[in-house]
C-alpha cells in the first residue's frame, strides 16, 4: 500500500464484506481510517472533556489513539515494544498521523509476521494475528470512546464492526477484564439491547456502556 487513494479502497473492501477469517489485517487498515474521521472531528475547545476511558481526557485519548495505532505498526514491523508513555500529538495533526499509520501498517503486516510472536511489555507472548485482532481492536474502541466523548456519530462501517467484534471475541480472555482494576484494562461485558448495532455489541462486549454521555 503506497498511496492514501489505495487506502481508501482497501477500506470499501472491508466494508462491503464481513470478516470471514482470522486475517483481520484489511480491517485493521481500515480502523486506522475511521479513527482519523473521528479525530478530525474534535474541537479544541473538547479537548479536556471527560471520556468513557476513565484514564483519559479528550487530549490524552487522542494521543493514546495514535501511539497505540503506531505501536501496531512497529510490531508489524518486528519491533520489540516498550511500556514507554505515548507521546503528546497536537490535535492538528493527529488524522494524518492515523492515516499515515494505516500505510505503514499495510506494509508491515506480511504473512509472516502474523505467525511470528513477539513478548509485550506486560510479559505475554502473542502470535502477529492476535495483536493484530488487539489493535484492531483497540483502534476501534478508541475510536467509538473519542466519537462519543465529543458528540460525533459513533457508527463505523458493517464491515469494519463487524472484524472488530470477531477480533475482540477472539482474544479478550475473561482474566483480561477488570486484571489492573475497575475498567482496566478491560471492564466487564455490559448489556446491550437486542436492536443494538454491530458496533455497540462491540462496544459493550468490550466493557463499554453504550448510554455513556459526557
Amino acid at each position: 500500500m503506497t498511496t492514501f487513494s489505495f487506502h481508501d479502497e482497501v477500506m470499501t473492501d472491508t466494508a462491503d464484506r464481513p470478516s470471514t477469517s482470522s486475517d483481520r489485517r484489511e480491517a485493521l487498515v481500515a480502523a486506522y481510517g475511521h479513527a482519523a474521521r473521528v479525530a478530525a472531528g474534535v474541537r479544541t475547545d473538547q479537548l479536556d472533556g471527560t471520556t468513557p476511558c476513565p484514564d483519559f481526557n479528550v487530549a490524552t485519548l487522542v494521543d493514546h489513539l495514535v501511539g497505540a495505532g503506531w505501536r501496531a505498526v512497529a510490531l508489524g514491523r518486528g519491533e520489540t515494544p516498550t511500556g514507554e508513555e505515548f507521546p503528546h500529538v497536537d490535535l492538528a495533526d493527529a488524522p494524518a498521523r492515523l492515516r499515515q499509520g494505516g500505510v505503514a501498517a499495510a506494509e508491515a503486516w506480511s504473512d509472516d509476521r502474523l505467525t511470528a510472536t513477539t513478548i509485550m511489555p506486560w510479559g505475554e507472548t502473542y502470535t502477529g494475528s492476535t495483536l493484530v485482532d488487539m489493535y484492531l481492536s483497540e483502534l476501534v474502541a478508541h475510536a467509538w470512546d473519542l466519537a462519543t466523548a465529543t458528540g460525533q456519530p459513533t457508527d463505523c462501517e458493517e464491515g469494519l464492526a463487524m472484524a472488530a467484534l470477531a477480533a475482540a471475541q477472539s482474544m479478550l480472555r475473561p482474566e483480561y477484564r477488570d486484571m489492573a482494576g475497575v475498567g482496566s484494562p478491560f471492564g466487564v461485558e455490559q448489556v446491550v439491547g437486542s436492536d443494538a448495532t454491530t458496533l455497540e455489541r462491540f462496544a459493550g462486549f468490550m466493557g463499554r456502556r453504550i448510554d455513556w454521555r459526557p
